[in-house]
């Protein structure tokens, strides 16, 4: 085994949608949906990432593709552990020794028992040292925010199976909410609509094909360069003749979508907005509120968000990578107390 000095730390952000993985030296080298196809046979991985997602509703009966999250929820630990040994062991390091600890953001709002199969999880991978956050914290930290002070944060991050909301202060999360209305539920509300407006029947992949493309939720809609409400063509099956089909999906139509979805979201943040402390909701008034994930793309959240909360509203610059960027700092000051202590001063003693 080698020198502990000369083993690496590694971040990892468990997404429903999205496995990020950050190396320490190395910078985030991997970031890629969070799907594994394999052998039903042999039950050996036969691709992860991109490539096993290119097989979604693709495969014949020897190939099973596999979400080990679900709706934040963790679905199937063992493939979990599957689809982290093929991408640390076979494509990054080589010898999982060379891991002196590990890093893994989770939804805010887990179970303790999920929480426990976390860890046992790495644990069985041979990473002795095997740490868990939330999610919120790391993306207020990937953010840029200094969530060390006595003072009141607020960050939704919007992912692919939970919208996880968390208010912090001195370095932890002082209360959050979660609801499953995120990424996976627009797909699949976008599914219904197509059905039962159009009449075609689509898949996950063209679904959210359609959500990047036209997604807005405040504003004007989206146009294309000549100025024209922007469209999307969705190829499926004719639900009537059963037969290949096409359909033109408009932006507006995608806009009465995410509303009617938002609903869920919309009431969840104001429930916890009424149950913040009230020094650090009056923080807010001048810290805002800061959003990522990958919901935090759809045009017009800004808007939308500061209407409901009276308070500013900030987009994350990175959004799909904020929380990772966060696994960075939580790494390297790790062990560390931070009552009273300013980020700047953390980051001096951390070099």
């Amino acid at each position: 085994m080698s020198d502990n000095s000369k083993k690496m730390a590694v971040g990892v952000d468990l997404g429903t949608s999205n496995l990020l993985i950050y190396v320490e030296g190395r910078g985030t080298v991997f970031n890629e949906p969070s799907i594994i196809a394999i052998d039903k046979a042999t039950k050996k991985v036969v691709n992860v990432g991109i490539k096993a997602a290119n097989l979604v509703g693709k495969t014949h009966e020897k190939v099973e593709v596999i979400r080990p999250l679900s709706g934040g929820v963790i679905a199937d630990v063992e493939m979990i552990k599957e689809l982290l040994e093929f991408t640390l062991d076979t494509i990054f390091l080589s010898k999982m020794d060379n891991i002196r600890k590990m890093l893994i953001c989770i939804p805010s709002e887990i179970t303790e028992t999920e929480k426990q199969a976390i860890c046992l999880l790495g644990h069985g991978m041979g990473i002795d040292n095997v740490m868990i956050d939330a999610e919120v914290k790391a993306a207020a930290i990937g953010n840029g925010l200094d969530i060390y002070e006595p003072r009141g944060q607020f960050v939704i991050d919007i992912g692919g199976g939970t919208t996880d909301f968390g208010v912090l202060s001195l370095g932890e999360v002082v209360l959050s909410r979660a609801t499953k209305v995120a990424g996976e539920y627009f797909d699949r509300q976008i599914i219904e609509h197509v059905k039962n407006t159009h009449k075609l029947e689509i898949g996950d992949q063209t679904a959210e094909k359609i959500k990047i493309a036209l997604a807005s939720i405040d504003g004007d809609l989206p146009v294309d360069e000549d100025g024209h409400e922007l469209t999307y063509i969705a190829k499926g099956r004719d639900q009537v003749e059963g037969l290949p089909q096409q359909a033109i999906i408009f932006a507006h139509e995608i806009r009465e979508v995410l509303l009617r979805c938002f609903e869920t979201i919309k009431s969840t943040l104001i429930a916890t907005l009424e149950v913040t402390p009230p020094e650090l909701s009056g923080d807010l008034v001048t810290n805002g509120i800061w959003v990522s994930g990958g919901g935090a793309k759809i045009l017009g959240l800004k808007q939308y968000f500061e209407a409901i909360a009276r308070v500013p509203v900030h987009i994350s610059d990175h959004p799909l990578t904020a929380v990772i960027n966060g696994t960075k700092k939580l790494l390297q000051f790790e062990g560390k107390h931070y009552f009273g202590e300013s980020r700047v001063g953390m980051e001096a003693r951390a070099q």
